[in-house]
């Protein structure tokens, strides 16, 4: 009986038949949720994808900045404006025939046959302007395979699809063959427009490319800026190396809490996040006091309030990117093979609080993934749900005080977000240390900084919360 394989030595005789089939429901609902939490890891890169390859092909872009002329940036801007119009054109025709018939376009086709595209044509070029309706296009793919997931019961109930939006920032799509990197002269050749246009910054794909792909020229509206994204087909190699398996616990006191089965404990503390957060949010309610004046411009002021939020978006990604790139090395150079996310499913919804709902916690999972992908280690997602609340140890209960730490009734105090780090690598099959010897980290918009080392630049920092302390 299936009975005897869940209650193996157990024998039910001072129970009556309702404990015992109650007892075997919780039996069984125990493996059902221990089968459902191993299908909930999710690969996040390729090597976690594919675990048995040691290479990969991948897609990466090198970012530089743009040094155009004065007359070329009247041309940028005549092709952004016309491929921004272009984009949102085919967006709202392709939302009103979703919400007149239910079809979904995922084509290029349509916009050949309509004379009034004609003008787009003409100012971006063919190739150009098959290359823009393919951003469309693919965004548009993007939300049908979603409406499909959500059809088939795959996606959480409070996330519902929506259709793409309009275009907002200046973009410029350039075919892969519609232009030419001269490296050595440190410039880029736009075929159609015949202009050669020079950049700054270093080159770190392209050199091991197997295909050129396409190039997007964006323009920074914060630092007033134009930007090249050249997207390079490579190959990544993956090292054979003993299996070492790794613990992430994401949070808004320390960003990343991660121990590995060596027993090395790292800690990145997420005060400059926070700091540049609260500072956006100060300026933002300044300019909103001034507003209120009945003298006060209505455009300046909505142009204001977006530039403040672009710069927080753009020093929140700069320090998770910092972040990232540093905790992979890191991870590298201490012989891990293997990583898992502990990710906090639908908290925004579970806990709507106002730091839960701005935290980037996706964005520092995926920034990591990336980074971990070009050094050849394998990063998986899984739930982190009562990781907090167990003793990775004993498996027992513990209390969260004092702040930050947790008492285990068996007398030991442990840095919280290390235990609950080392759950995650318990359920990621990994072995939980019995020591760990830890290495905190400040990641800032401009680097990263060890605990108890002062930063090698003399200047001024620039983030505000780093001139406050």
């Amino acid at each position: 009986m299936e009975s005897s394989v869940l209650y193996s030595g157990f024998r039910p005789v001072d129970r009556g038949l309702g404990a015992n089939r109650a007892e075997e429901e919780k039996e069984q609902k125990v493996v059902e949720n221990k089968k459902k939490g191993e299908k909930e890891i999710t690969p996040l890169n390729v090597w976690a994808e594919n675990p048995n390859f040691t290479e990969a092909v991948v897609w990466r872009a090198d970012t530089v900045k743009l040094l155009p002329a004065l007359e070329q940036v009247d041309l940028l801007l005549r092709i952004a404006k016309a491929t921004q119009k272009l984009v949102n054109k085919e967006h709202k025709r392709r939302r009103l025939l979703y919400e007149r018939t239910g079809m979904i376009d995922t084509g290029i086709k349509h916009a050949y046959w309509d004379q009034s595209y004609a003008g787009f044509k003409e100012v971006l070029g063919s190739k150009n302007f098959a290359e823009a309706l393919r951003l469309v296009a693919e965004s548009w793919r993007s939300f049908k395979e979603l409406l499909e997931l959500k059809e088939r019961g795959e996606l959480p109930a409070w996330l519902d699809p929506k259709p793409p939006k309009r275009l907002k920032r200046l973009i410029i799509a350039v075919m892969h063959d519609n232009y030419r990197l001269l490296e050595d002269e440190k410039a880029i050749r736009l075929r159609y427009s015949n202009v050669k246009i020079s950049f700054q910054g270093e080159l770190r794909w392209w050199r091991e490319r197997m295909q050129q792909g396409r190039l997007v020229i964006t323009y920074d509206e914060v630092k007033g800026a134009w930007y090249a994204h050249i997207a390079s087909e490579v190959k990544l190699k993956r090292e054979k190396r003993e299996p070492v398996k790794c613990g992430i616990d994401l949070g808004q006191e320390q960003l990343v809490a991660a121990v590995a089965e060596n027993g090395v404990g790292l800690l990145y503390r997420g005060s400059v996040l926070k700091s540049e957060y609260y500072y956006l949010k100060v300026q933002v309610s300044e300019l909103d006091k001034a507003g209120r004046f009945a003298d006060f411009d209505v455009e300046v002021w909505l142009e204001k309030r977006k530039w403040w939020f672009r710069r927080f978006r753009m020093r929140k990604q700069e320090l998770i990117k910092n972040m990232a790139a540093h905790f992979a090395e890191t991870l590298h150079a201490l012989g891990v093979t293997d990583v898992y996310v502990g990710y906090p499913r639908n908290i925004n919804h579970d806990k709507p609080t106002e730091n839960n709902n701005a935290w980037p916690y996706w964005e520092i999972a995926k920034a990591i993934a990336r980074a971990a992908e070009n050094l050849g280690i394998a990063v998986y997602l899984m739930p982190e749900e009562n990781t907090s609340k167990v003793c990775a140890r004993h498996g027992c209960e513990v209390k969260r005080k004092p702040r930050g730490l947790v008492l285990c009734p068996y007398g030991h105090v442990m840095h919280a977000d290390l235990n609950a780090a080392m759950n995650i690598l318990k359920r990621g099959g990994g072995r939980v240390p019995e020591r760990v010897k830890t290495l905190s980290f400040t990641p800032t918009p401009d680097g990263v900084i060890e605990r108890g080392k002062k930063r090698e630049s003399k200047a001024e920092p620039d983030s505000p919360a780093q001139r406050a302390g």
